[in-house]
């Protein structure tokens, strides 16, 4: 939620749920999150009674990885 034009005497106020520590602090919940999911993933593969529901995991894993991906590209984008 940036301004169209930035004011010229003073920066854009970011808002708290975008800032460096809050992105840094959501990629690190989510990576864990990355993991939980691929160790379902290996779970579920093992059972073969749970081979039908292994795309909650890989649902999950994906979803994680996305967000992790566009929150990286998102900081890289702001302090390049």
């Amino acid at each position: 939620m940036y301004f169209e034009q930035p004011p010229l005497f003073r920066k854009t106020i970011i808002p708290w749920y975008d800032t460096k520590a809050v992105c840094i602090m959501v990629m690190f919940f989510l990576f864990f999150v990355f993991i939980f999911s691929i160790t379902g993933i290996i779970a579920a593969c093992e059972k073969p009674e749970y081979q039908a529901y292994v795309w909650v995991p890989v649902l999950l894993s994906v979803m994680s990885g996305l967000v992790i991906f566009l929150i990286s590209v998102r900081l890289i984008k702001r302090y390049r």
